[in-house]
């Protein structure tokens, strides 16, 4: 249980609209490994999308860390289901929800999570039964994307230097043992580990935020790519976004914004950076300079792999403090000249961690990292996953909350 902590309103610079006052409801510790347990790391949590539309949530939140996934109702603050993997080694790094059409045209959500074990899991979230294994990758998994219409395909990127796309086929039909990739693209060292991805259909670029950096290739032909002996390699980068300098070159923040936009953090630079895919690609150049629409302020530290959270216009990443910083970007996004603007703009609140009334043992450590964020589409629920066993749920006070366009 958690007592409302403090909300610092950032300076009133006319810059970003303000956002809706939030209080913390529950703070979950729901991955243990073993008992008292404060040293297991969150690393990804997501809310479930509604069957009929993409674009909104539903009350249920998929959280991963250690050998655990936890399906959480948000609403009434409960574990629903509690899925703990068998295989010792396993710890899972990352998740991703998607929706498929079964034999009988009826929608269901499937969710795939990953990790240690170098294997996707596929899990049923009504039974948390893991009905299909996907091997291929040598290495750990440190991130998953499902293409945002072919919505069977999936895209895994590990640490053997490889981003594999697969078809994961229906759950209803009966599974595969020999899942094949449709397509093998190389990381090669001058890439590193690839953290996020996303892919741009309007570009056809599937792109990646790494440990060195962010890149994209040029990925068209998903819609016809069927599963051979020997998948079709791409071996080379087809675009280097190129952030400005900082301290390091990882890009362990990337997200899509609507209209094409992305949105990336560099670890270090104190900034996130808001930028026009399109107006890039149209370049056509193979080393590109980010020209940034907008910039955001963010904390200034070093601490690598936490990942930015966005829906319906509010964009929100943790902090190692144990913050969650807010930006509410929906009407810049949609209102914006696409011009580029060289303000650093102030976030629209921050979240401070508060008071825990019933476990002083949860009091933050000075290096309390919040590792991922999700935001439902109604804005009602903020929600954090940190690097000691908690998963945070913050829920909006109706009594004063505005639109998220400020008004």
């Amino acid at each position: 249980m958690a007592r409302r902590g403090v909300k610092r309103k950032a300076p009133d610079l006319g810059k970003l609209p303000s956002t809706d006052d939030y209080s913390p409801a529950v703070f979950l510790r729901c991955h243990n490994q073993r008992e008292h347990d404060d040293e297991t790391k969150i690393w990804k949590c997501a809310f479930e999308p509604a069957l009929d539309n993409p674009e909104e949530t539903t009350n249920l939140l998929a959280t991963c860390g250690g050998k655990t996934v936890c399906i959480i109702d948000v609403n009434t603050q409960q574990v629903l289901k509690r899925f703990q993997d068998t295989d010792r080694h396993e710890n899972f790094y990352t998740l991703a929800w998607t929706t498929i059409e079964t034999a009988n045209k009826r929608k269901v959500n499937v969710l795939a999570v990953a990790g240690e074990g170098g294997a996707i899991k596929l899990i049923h979230p009504n039974q948390l039964l893991m009905y299909a294994i996907i091997r291929g990758h040598k290495k750990y998994i440190s991130c998953l994307l499902f293409h945002p219409t072919l919505t069977r395909l999936l895209f895994s990127g590990s640490k053997d230097g490889f981003v594999y796309l697969w078809d994961i086929g229906i759950p209803d039909k009966a599974p595969t043992n020999t899942y094949v990739p449709l397509l093998k693209i190389s990381l090669q060292d001058s890439v590193g580990d690839a953290l996020n991805l996303v892919f741009s259909e309007r570009s056809g670029l599937l792109i990646a935020g790494a440990e060195r950096g962010c890149v994209g290739w040029s990925v068209t032909d998903c819609s016809s790519l069927t599963p051979t002996r020997r998948a079709r390699v791409i071996e080379k980068v087809d675009i280097v976004f190129q952030h400005p300098k900082s301290k390091t070159t990882t890009i362990d923040g990337l997200i899509n914004l609507p209209g094409d936009l992305l949105a990336t953090k560099q670890v270090g630079s104190g900034e996130i950076l808001i930028w026009d895919l399109a107006k890039h690609v149209e370049k056509q150049e193979r080393d590109c300079p980010i020209e940034p629409l907008i910039k955001l302020k963010y904390p200034q530290h070093n601490v690598k792999y936490l990942n930015l959270g966005f829906s319906n216009g509010l964009l929100s990443v943790g902090d190692d403090q144990g913050n969650l910083v807010l930006y509410n970007i929906k009407s810049i996004i949609h209102n914006h000249k696409r011009e580029v603007d060289e303000n650093i703009w102030e976030p629209s609140m921050v979240l401070d961690w508060p008071n825990i009334i019933n476990n002083p043992n949860t009091a933050p450590r000075q290096d309390l990292v919040v590792n991922t964020v999700a935001i439902s589409s109604s804005h009602e629920f903020v929600t954090g996953g940190t690097d000691n066993n908690l998963v945070c749920i913050w829920k909006r006070e109706d009594s004063t909350a505005v639109s998220p366009d400020g008004d």
